[in-house]
Order: structure tokens, then C-alpha cells, then sequence
């Protein structure tokens, strides 16, 4: 080696300059394809509803080391495409752009769909070829012609009016009262049937809520307890006549309510039994009939037992109407006899709000479309297209049907697009040709699921009641009515995001504990409920309990610490039936109780509700299985829990928070290349702060960095002047440039602009508030220099600078006042004199690093003391100080608490059987923690961003660093797919030095930083050859093309080659 090293040099800046103007060693394009792929518009993946028909951004991943041109062409079919039919060539594009290149043909048409492909030219002018062909869709704005929202009638277009009840009762104690002519809960006429010894009639009206009594009749008869009178009302317009045992007792007019639905409702102290109840219209129609010799009750309020209908006390209830909150809905369409090139289903649903969930499920002819809307970001309604082309059929009946649950401002619509093949369109929607069934039968009132923040139902379902089959084309839909018409909703907008889809998911285990009663394990948790194929027999009820966690040894708990209750109870009818959960239950265990026997894994599915995610996409494995387990969990919880919308939990309280938010968007920015759910959440909390100093800060933080990963600035413009007034200036001190909070910084919660530091209060260590709080002053920081960044984005240049000025005296002001230097850590904060606290919470130091307030000497004595302290702080904090760990270059400190297993640790929450990552550490510190809580997934970014150094620096991951800190871990890789392409990292420990490998998507490039241990030279190996290399921090750095490489500050005439290495060319597959 002596010989060689006075050339060294000359040789690495030759092979530099080659492995720089070169073509990769190996292919650059993760899925080795010679032509573009991951096609995205809007930075979505064959979208059908592109709300931006002047410009949407268009997206590809190169197959060359590097692009100087692109072809982009658009046609309105594939077929055309193909034919060279356009409707816009973009001809060649000098331009190194693969991602966030703006459309800039004709207008493209509402509720339309097109077809697009791109080709390339890398560096020596070399063409690629033609990508396969994309597809996307766009909205339909506000142009629903051929729809109108829907609900279930009102009473009269139900028919009922002008019917004949009968029925055949008895009183229990005390009376009999049956209600009709409902509106709803509250408006009805009532006839009361007094027995014990009264034995009057008492009609009765009540009006929003109140009763008036009408008026009193002698029956003449005695009605005595347990025995069977019959009963007979004529309701004539305003007239209704009583019979008594075929004897006219009563005549009353009112005109108040003169159609309605029937019901019942009791007092303190009543109680009755029915038979053989129906209701005729006066044209021979049946609009209901029961003898209820079947079990299940289509009265909320009332129960089936021995073939009669028993009403106990204290009960209020209507037929059709208190089920108002449940539809079904239902509509037949038959396209055109001829080819069809495409088809889209746009559909809406009002509200959302009461469940903080969706409005309905969608299915076209049988297959599940979707589900929506998602909650609106102020007053839009926000809508979904689907692409429904493989589930239409030519010339034939299409059977769209619909589920809906609401308990407010109800209404559904959906609109069907067909395109055909010779280009012309045809549209089919809701309207009064739907016909419409009340849900209350199926899904009587049971009660919630939910807490104090939002209400969503039970799901008790009544199989036998079940219109099996009403989303497929030819259902019997002859006992339904036609759905109600309602007015226009009022400014109808896309949402930008991917749409929700429901999977199956098998049970890792399953225990018969006894005839019937089986405990469910599906290892990890899922949002959704179960999908089951049962046998049973009439009135058989299978009783499933829900949970995250486990009372003891298989016993699930349903009742959760949150004061969610899941438990639903389903009766089964005689036969083969098909049952499924139409809300979301946030669990990984199930215990069912009542089932049949003999039924194992594949008879328990989950039904999981998934943003779209693939789990494959975002790859790590390592030498430490602990790490393994940490980063599966983080992995698996960003799967489950995204859902429609970033929420604190699923269980609790379903509400976006801003501080929960980034961290969920930080851990999904490195296992998914779909930033759209992310940006969109981050929408919504811009209009809806929540309580604490710091949160708002964090929608800077959070479109800050959305913008590092995508390169997308249209989120930036739109959002700039609401980004602006977040930031914190009303408290810049001029005196001294610190941030300083006159008014609750004493440690308040639940007020607007308390400082919160950290939550629960429990995890502050000993956190001492102050009117200079150093936790206040670090993000404060990060937003000022964040908002800076944003601007030069946009092109304010003159508020980059005063924002940059501000941070910059700002993080001065920090290290001059709340930095000590003999405890090597940042103190809590200043007194209102500016005298210093005494103190140094962890939280301090953990913000600051994490922050970028410290340079590198305080940075690493920084780590040393928080590393010192271990995890002193929550779940929420531990994000930053594994940042903090990691920022002082003491990756072997971060190492330590990513693993460690004690009360504050993942691996606790792993022992503890968490199927997500979970709101606390350890219930003994949050007693009503959640199970499923996105914000402590911080590993999943933690490990590729601090373990391997991974981030973008340049905006869209056009060039970015990986600089890995191995701690005393001998091997990992990671992969993470971005919208450039899949990046590859990965090190190996051995022989005194860390060899590192690389994917390097087309069109980036990497600076990748090695250990310098083991360097004699300002050298490294790349690919076997030797090239100059920066030194700096204990590493050696050097720019990498596009390609998968390896590098070593060993020549390949090392022990061991290192190109030969796999567990570093693991990460080139």
C-alpha cells in the first residue's frame, strides 16, 4: 500500500470526476425499469379527483443517474394515448424536474379522466422510453347536474298516512301507550290505554318535547294486567277513530300531526306487551307488520321474548324515524351497450362531525368503493371520486347502494361517471329514483361507543332485518320508498388525499376458551371491526368485545381506559349469514361470546379501514432485535392509525392536535412517499388551533418540512399569511431578543396560550415555569428560521430576512442567557427579573438540540447530560431527545433509550402488549392513556433520520446526507420511499471500521459521511476506487451519484471486499 499513496490523490479526483459525469455502476432506479415509473399527479397515485384543472403537478422517478430533459403527453383515453391523439404534447422540456412539474396544456374538463406517460433524457442525451401509462381523474367542482343529496323520507312520502294500526296488547303495569303520526322522537300523538282500575283513554300531543293531554274517554271495559285486548286506530287526515275490541270508543281530530310513523313511550312506572302489530294504507299497502314470533325488536326501546313485544319503562322510541341516523340507500343504472374506457363515482355525505369519522360506505354492484366524507377544513363539504372503471358494467344494470349514519344535517350523494371508449360520457346519481330504507331495524338503538367528545353507535345488528344484498343489481327493493330529496349542498371540494380502503386481516391467534367463547389476537392493531361468515339459528346473539389491552390472560377489555365501550351484540337469523362492522373500533384484540363452535383463524377477519400504504415500501432490519421490535411497532402504528385525518387517537378523542400532528407526519414522511393526508391535516389545524403556547408552532415546523421532502411550495403560497401569524412575535422581547410570556407561563392547561412544555403534566421533571421558558424560546427558534426558509420558498425575500434576523438574535439571546456551561446543559428557563433558574429539566437541553439552538460543542455536552438524565419526559418529548442524542453525535446514547426496557420505554409498551404505540409510557403514569396514539411512532423517522443520517437538503431530496451513527450496533439497513425513488442505506461494523452502502434514487445525489475511524487519508472508497473526502466531525464525506454503491476507508484489497458486502448491498434489491 506504501507504493501507491504518493498518487492517491491525482486518482481520487479523476474518479470523482468520473463517478460524478458517469453512469452508475449499477442501476439507479430501485426497480431496475429502463423507462420513468411512480407516476403521480398531485403527488398521488392515479388519482380521480384532481381538483386543479389549469395545473396539477406532475410527478416521476428517472431511470438515468441524472435527467436534462422530459416528454410529458397527455390524451383523454389510453386508447387515444396510444393513437398519438393528445390533447397535450409537451414536446421536449430541457429541465432536470421530475417532481412538481406543472401541466401546462388546455384546461383539462371536470369529472373527466386522462391518461398520461413521460419519457427522460439523462446526461449523454440518451432518450428513454415511454413510461407505462398513468391514469387520473379530475373533481367534479360544483357541477352535480345529474345528483341531489338524499335522505330517508319524511313521514308522508313514506306513506304513512292515512292507515289503519292494529294490534293486539296487554298491560303489564299500570298502561299501555302506543304513539303514531311521529315526526320524530319528540313530535307525535300519543294515545294512552290507563289501566289499573282507571281504564280511560287519554290522547295526548306532544310538541318538541311536551306533552298536552287532549282529552279522557271511558274505555268500558276494565283492562286488567296480562290480559289481551285488541286494539284498532283509523287515522283519517285529522281524524283518528279508536277501537277498542272492535268497539269504537274514541273519536279525535287534530291537525297538528297528520302522518307519521309509529312508536312507543313509557313513564316511571308503565309497562305493556304487543302482538300481531301492523299498519295498512288506506291503498291496501302493508308499511308494517310483525308478529314477532322472530327475534330482534324493530323498536329501539322495546324487546322480543316469547313472541310478543315487551315495552318496559322509561322508554321512548319511533319506528323509521328514531332510526333516522341509519340508511340504507340504493340506486340501479344501466351505461350505454358500448365499450367503456373509464369510470368514476364521486360521492359526499353530511355530517361527519357528530362521529369525527365518515358519513357513509359505498359498494358498487356488491364491491366495497369507499367511504367519506372526510371533516371539512371550515365550511366546504368535501367530497371523493373513486375509480370504479373494473366494477362497471356495459349494457347492464349497476347497482350503487349505500350505508349512512348521521345524527345531524343527514344527506348523501353520489354521482356516476361513465366514459366511453368513442369518447362521449354518461352521469347517474342520486336523486328521488333512489329508493330508501330506515336502519333503525337493522341497528336499533343501543347506545355509543364513544366518550364525551363525539358520539357514534353501538352496532347491535339484527341479521334478520339485514337487506342482504341491496348494493347488488336486482335487490328487492319493493317495500322500500323513494329517498327524499334534500337542498344543494353549498360549496363542494374535492379532498386531496388518497381515500380509505377496507382490507382483510387474519388473526394471529385464536382460542376456543369454551363452546362458543373465543379469544382473538390479531398481534398488532387495526381501526375497523370484524367481518364474519356465521351459521346460526333464530335469535342466536354472538356478543363481540373490542380492545387494545387485556384484563388478565385472554380477557379482553372492551370497557377501555378512555371510557370508550366496545361491545356490540349481533342477532343472528337462521342460516348462512354475512355480518360485518360498519364503524371504526380501534383494537387488537376481539373476544366473541355466543358464536358457533368449532371456528378458527380464518373465520375471524378483520375488517381494516387502511389509508392507502405500502408496507413493504419502508424497509429496516438490524443486528439489535430490540430495535427490530421498536421500529416494527412505530411502523405498523403509522399504518393503522392514519385513517381520513391526523388525530390524536381513534378511541378518545379523534381530534387533530398540532404538536401530534408533525410527529405523525415526521414518521410518515419516512415510511410512505404520500405527503397529501399530512398536508391536508395540517389544512385543517391551521383554522382550529388548539390550546397550548407551542402547538401552533407546529404547522410552521410541520409545512416546513413537508416542504424539505416534496419541493412543493403551492402549500406555502396558499397558506403563507396564516403561517405568518402563528409565529410568536407579540412576545419578542426588544431588550434582550428572547421570547418572554407575561401571562400564563405558570404551567396552566386547557387555556389558550398556556405554555404546556410537556404532557401529562406528570412527565415535566420538575419543569420550573417561568416568563422566559427555554422550551418556549428553542421552538420558537425553529419556527422563526423554519418561517424563513418558507419565505425565500415563496420569494419574500424582505420577511426571510427579518425572520431569519429574529431567530437568528433569538438563539444568540438563548446561549447567552439560558445556557450553563458548568452543568453542560440549558437551564429551565429565566426569572422576571432575568436572574437564572436554578433548574435543568431534561426538557430544556431535549429542545434546544433537537432545535439547532446549541453549536456542536454545546450540542454533544448537551447529549452527554440528557443522555445522563435518560428518558425523563413523555412519549411526546422522547421524539426530540432522540433528535437532541443524535444532533450531539451521540448516537450511542440514542441507541440506548430507542432500546432500553424500562417503565419509559417502547419495549415497555411491547411487553405491556400494545398493538400501537401508545399515548404514555406505562398506564401507572396515564391511567386513561390510549393503546394508539401516532405520536409516540417517533422511531420510525428517529431511525433513518438520526440512525443513518438521512435528510433532505435541498428541497424534494434533489441532493441529501446519509451519515450514519452505529453506536455499538455491528450492522442495519434502511430503505425509504420518497417521491425521487426508493433511498437506500445501510453500515457494517467490523474490523475497526464502518463500511457503508447506498441506493441513490435517478436524479439525486447523495453526500454520504463515513466514520473516519480506521482513515489515515482524507480519502474514500467508492466503489473499490479511491476518491477525496471531507473530513469533519470524526467522518469522512463525499458526494454520490445515483446508482447503489458502497464505501470504505479501505481499498477493496481489504480483508474483505466490500462491494461484496451484503449486508450492505441489502438495501439494492
Amino acid at each position: 500500500m506504501s507504493a501507491r499513496r504518493p498518487s492517491v490523490l491525482v486518482l481520487a479526483v479523476v474518479a470523482l470526476l468520473l463517478a460524478v459525469l458517469s453512469p452508475a455502476q449499477a442501476d439507479p432506479s430501485p426497480s431496475g425499469s429502463p423507462q420513468p415509473t411512480g407516476l403521480t399527479v398531485g403527488q398521488r397515485t392515479a388519482p380521480a379527483d384532481v381538483d386543479d384543472v389549469t395545473g396539477p403537478l406532475l410527478g416521476w422517478q428517472v431511470p438515468s443517474a441524472d435527467q436534462t430533459a422530459y416528454q410529458v403527453q397527455v390524451a383523454t383515453s389510453r386508447s387515444r394515448l396510444a393513437a398519438g391523439r393528445l390533447h397535450w404534447d409537451s414536446g421536449r422540456v430541457d429541465s432536470g424536474a421530475s417532481t412538481n412539474v406543472a401541466y401546462a396544456g388546455p384546461e383539462l374538463a371536470r369529472g373527466a379522466s386522462y391518461s398520461w406517460q413521460v419519457r427522460t433524457w439523462d446526461g449523454t442525451g440518451k432518450r428513454s422510453p415511454w413510461s407505462r401509462p398513468a391514469r387520473f381523474g379530475t373533481a367534479l367542482g360544483g357541477d352535480w347536474r345529474a345528483s341531489t343529496p338524499v335522505w330517508l323520507g319524511d313521514p308522508a312520502a313514506l306513506g304513512w298516512h292515512d292507515y289503519t294500526l292494529e294490534a293486539t296488547f296487554s298491560v303489564t303495569t299500570q298502561n299501555a301507550t302506543i304513539v303514531f303520526n311521529a315526526q320524530d322522537a319528540n313530535n307525535y300523538l300519543m294515545w294512552q290505554l290507563r289501566g289499573d282500575g282507571v281504564n280511560t283513554l287519554a290522547p295526548h300531543q306532544r310538541v318538541n318535547g311536551s306533552f298536552a293531554q287532549l282529552s279522557s274517554t271511558p274505555l268500558g271495559v276494565t283492562l286488567e294486567r296480562g290480559v289481551d285486548h285488541r286494539l284498532r286506530m283509523e287515522v283519517d287526515g285529522s281524524t283518528v277513530r279508536t277501537y277498542l275490541d272492535d268497539r269504537l270508543v274514541d273519536t279525535t281530530t287534530d291537525a297538528r300531526f297528520t302522518s307519521g310513523t309509529i312508536g312507543f313511550r313509557t313513564g316511571g312506572s308503565e309497562r305493556s306487551s304487543w302482538d300481531d302489530l301492523s299498519v295498512t294504507a288506506a291503498d291496501g299497502r302493508v308499511l308494517y307488520a310483525n308478529d314477532f314470533s322472530a327475534a330482534g325488536s324493530d323498536f329501539s326501546c322495546a324487546t322480543v321474548d316469547g313472541g310478543r313485544l315487551n315495552v318496559g319503562t322509561g322508554q321512548n322510541c319511533v319506528y323509521g324515524l328514531s332510526g333516522a341516523d341509519w340508511a340504507f340507500l340504493r340506486g340501479e343504472a344501466t351505461p350505454a351497450d358500448k365499450e367503456i374506457e373509464w369510470a368514476t363515482v364521486f360521492a359526499t355525505g353530511s355530517s361527519p362531525e357528530p362521529g369525527r369519522q365518515y358519513v357513509y360506505k359505498l359498494w358498487l354492484n356488491g364491491e366495497f368503493v369507499g367511504l367519506g366524507p372526510t371533516r371539512s377544513i371550515a365550511r366546504e363539504t368535501r367530497y371523493d371520486g373513486f375509480d370504479v372503471t373494473d366494477l362497471v358494467r356495459q349494457g347492464e344494470a349497476n347497482a350503487l347502494g349505500a350505508l349512512a349514519w348521521s345524527t345531524r344535517d343527514r344527506g348523501f350523494q353520489a354521482q356516476l361517471v361513465v366514459g366511453y371508449r368513442d369518447g362521449s360520457t354518461d352521469s347517474f346519481g342520486t336523486g328521488s329514483d333512489w329508493s330508501a330504507m330506515p336502519g333503525d331495524s337493522v341497528f336499533p338503538a343501543a347506545g355509543s361507543i364513544g366518550t364525551g367528545y363525539f358520539t357514534a353507535p353501538k352496532e347491535n345488528i339484527q341479521s334478520a332485518s339485514y337487506p342482504t344484498g341491496f348494493h347488488t343489481p336486482g335487490f328487492d327493493d319493493g317495500a322500500w320508498v323513494s329517498a327524499r330529496e334534500l337542498a344543494a349542498y353549498d360549496d363542494l371540494v374535492a379532498t386531496p388525499t388518497d381515500k380509505v380502503t377496507q382490507r382483510l386481516e387474519l388473526p394471529v391467534e385464536v382460542v376456543e376458551k369454551e363452546p362458543g367463547r373465543y379469544f382473538v389476537d390479531y398481534g398488532r392493531t387495526w381501526i375497523g371491526g370484524l367481518s364474519a361468515d356465521l351459521v346460526g339459528t333464530a335469535g342466536q346473539q354472538v356478543e363481540l368485545r373490542f380492545g387494545e389491552e387485556l384484563w388478565g390472560p385472554q380477557e379482553v377489555r372492551s370497557n377501555l381506559r378512555t371510557g370508550n365501550q366496545y361491545k356490540d351484540i349481533w342477532t343472528l337469523a337462521d342460516g348462512e349469514q354475512h355480518l360485518e362492522t360498519w364503524g371504526m373500533r380501534v383494537f387488537r384484540y376481539l373476544e366473541v361470546l355466543g358464536a358457533p363452535t368449532g371456528l378458527g383463524i380464518e373465520d375471524f377477519p378483520a375488517l381494516a379501514q387502511v389509508y392507502p400504504f405500502d408496507a413493504e415500501g419502508a424497509v429496516f432490519d438490524s443486528s439489535d432485535a430490540s430495535l427490530n421490535q421498536v421500529w416494527q411497532l412505530s411502523h405498523d402504528t403509522v399504518e393503522a392509525t392514519n385513517h381520513n385525518l391526523y388525530v390524536d387517537s381513534w378511541t378518545r378523542e379523534r381530534e387533530p392536535y398540532e404538536a401530534d400532528s408533525y410527529l405523525q407526519m415526521m414518521a410518515n414522511f419516512f415510511s410512505s412517499s404520500d405527503p397529501t393526508l399530512g398536508n391536508y391535516s395540517i389544512d385543517y389545524l391551521l383554522t382550529r388551533r388548539t390550546w397550548p403556547t407551542e402547538w401552533p408552532l407546529y404547522t410552521i415546523l410541520a409545512m416546513h418540512d413537508s416542504y424539505q421532502q416534496t419541493g412543493d411550495v403551492a402549500q406555502l403560497e396558499r397558506s403563507y399569511d396564516q403561517l405568518v401569524a402563528k409565529l410568536p412575535t407579540q412576545w419578542v422581547e426588544a431588550s434582550t431578543g428572547l421570547i418572554r410570556k407575561d401571562s400564563r407561563s405558570n404551567g396552566c392547561s386547557s387555556q389558550t396560550d398556556c405554555d404546556i412544555v410537556d404532557w401529562p403534566s406528570s412527565e415535566r421533571d420538575g419543569y420550573v415555569f417561568r416568563p422566559y421558558n427555554t422550551v418556549i424560546n428553542a421552538i420558537s427558534y425553529r419556527a422563526f428560521m423554519d418561517m424563513s426558509a418558507i419565505a425565500t420558498a415563496i420569494g419574500e425575500d424582505a420577511d426571510a430576512a427579518d425572520f431569519a434576523a429574529t431567530g437568528a438574535r433569538l438563539r444568540d439571546a438563548m446561549n447567552k442567557y439560558l445556557w450553563d456551561a458548568a452543568a453542560g446543559a440549558y437551564r429551565d428557563g429565566l426569572n422576571a427579573d432575568r436572574s437564572p433558574v436554578a433548574h435543568h429539566a431534561v426538557h430544556a437541553s431535549v429542545f434546544a438540540s433537537a432545535f439547532g439552538v446549541p453549536d456542536a460543542e454545546r450540542a454533544a455536552r448537551a447529549a452527554e447530560f440528557v443522555g445522563g438524565q435518560g428518558m425523563r419526559c413523555s412519549v411526546y418529548c422522547a421524539a426530540f431527545v432522540i433528535e437532541s442524542l443524535y444532533n450531539g453525535d451521540r448516537g450511542d446514547l440514542a441507541l440506548d433509550l430507542l432500546t432500553d426496557d424500562g417503565t419509559r420505554s417502547w419495549m415497555n409498551m411491547i411487553r405491556n402488549g400494545a398493538g400501537a404505540t401508545a399515548e404514555a409510557w406505562d398506564a401507572s403514569l396515564k391511567p386513561n392513556m390510549t393503546y394508539s396514539h401516532p405520536w409516540a411512532a417517533s422511531p420510525a423517522y428517529n431511525v433513518p433520520q438520526g440512525l443513518f443520517g438521512i435528510r433532505p437538503t435541498t428541497p424534494g431530496y434533489a441532493t441529501y446526507t446519509v451519515r450514519p451513527q452505529a453506536g455499538a450496533m455491528e450492522w442495519a439497513h434502511v430503505i425509504l420511499p420518497t417521491l425521487k425513488g426508493r433511498i437506500g442505506a445501510a453500515f457494517h461494523q467490523h474490523d475497526g471500521r464502518t463500511d457503508v452502502g447506498v441506493a441513490v434514487p435517478g436524479n439525486t445525489v447523495a453526500t454520504v459521511s463515513v466514520p473516519a475511524a480506521g482513515a489515515t487519508e482524507d480519502v474514500l472508497y467508492l466503489d473499490g476506487r479511491a476518491v477525496p473526502a471531507v473530513r469533519e466531525r470524526g467522518f469522512l464525506r463525499a458526494k454520490v451519484p445515483a446508482g447503489c454503491h458502497t464505501l470504505s476507508v479501505a481499498a477493496d484489497d481489504a480483508e474483505a471486499a466490500v462491494a461484496d458486502d451484503e449486508r450492505l448491498t441489502a438495501v439494492c434489491g
